[in-house]
């Protein structure tokens, strides 16, 4: 068998050493990245730990499937989420994350994939004294006296947390189940309730009766809705990320993603 000359092999070795890490990123590009997700309807709706609805869950697996991304679904609490992914030793992302200056420092995150709808108060069908034309201000209607319900551990946004907290504390009661808050409202148990009107909509979709006793009051000088992002640990490449902003770019505009985002709210 012929010997090659050294400059041969050299070059050939040279050549290799170029490849195997194209390959290798190709290969980590297509493994699954693992999608953590807690339940929280009308966001994300897991049944035994599966995917089962919810709008966002919905758009992020089908911009995942758009990007040509597989992925595995797995449930985790938010606090884990973000230690998961801060960890940075796995290919893992989280769906609808809020952009904050800490979660840039560690991670990856997408272009917005949605934009919240701003606060607004869901008062009783029949109450009285709740101005609504035009739209009030929370502290028009903080003035009114109500009893109002929140959210425990809950920030609704710096102004708002700091209205409440000069607002007479017997006049609050807080809760950890938004669904029970907008029960207590239609049963008159509370006057008024802060909101987020994704979750309303999709609360009042589950219980068409609890809608004939609420209305939704749009607030006067409240911030636009936050944009809500896919966040990934760096161990997702820069190159992955591109295909998933790609992809977002591509769905947005669509009918498909409008049907998804689009919702009904009982304003009387």
């Amino acid at each position: 068998m012929p010997r090659r000359p050294l400059r041969v092999i050299l070059i050939a070795l040279a050549a290799l050493a170029v490849l195997l890490p194209t390959a290798a990123l190709t290969a980590q590009e297509d493994a699954p990245v693992t999608l953590l997700v807690f339940h929280r309807p009308p966001y994300y709706i897991l049944k035994d730990g599966k995917p089962a609805g919810g709008f966002l869950l919905t758009a992020a697996l089908l911009v995942f499937e758009k990007a040509g991304i597989p992925v595995t679904v797995r449930e985790m609490p938010p606090g884990r989420i973000i230690a998961t992914l801060a960890d940075n030793k796995t290919q893992a992302c989280g769906v609808g994350w809020f952009k904050t200056p800490q979660r840039e420092a560690f991670a990856h995150l997408s272009l917005p994939l949605y934009q919240d709808q701003p606060l607004a108060v869901a008062v009783g069908s029949s109450a009285r004294g709740i101005p609504t034309e035009p739209p009030p201000t929370l502290g028009d209607l903080l003035r009114t006296e109500k009893t109002w319900g929140l959210r425990e551990g809950f920030s609704y946004g710096k102004e708002a947390d700091q209205a409440f907290l000069q607002y007479p504390a017997n006049r609050v009661k807080r809760f950890s189940d938004t669904h029970h808050m907008v029960t207590l409202l239609a049963q008159g148990r509370l006057d008024a309730l802060l909101i987020d009107p994704e979750e309303l909509s999709w609360i009042v979709a589950s219980q068409p009766e609890l809608g004939q006793k609420i209305r939704l009051v749009p607030l006067a000088g409240v911030p636009p809705g936050a944009d809500r992002h896919i966040l990934c640990s760096q161990a997702v490449s820069p190159e992955v990320m591109v295909r998933l902003d790609t992809a977002i770019r591509a769905f947005a505009p669509t009918q498909q993603y409008r049907d998804l985002t689009t919702f009904s709210y009982p304003y009387k």
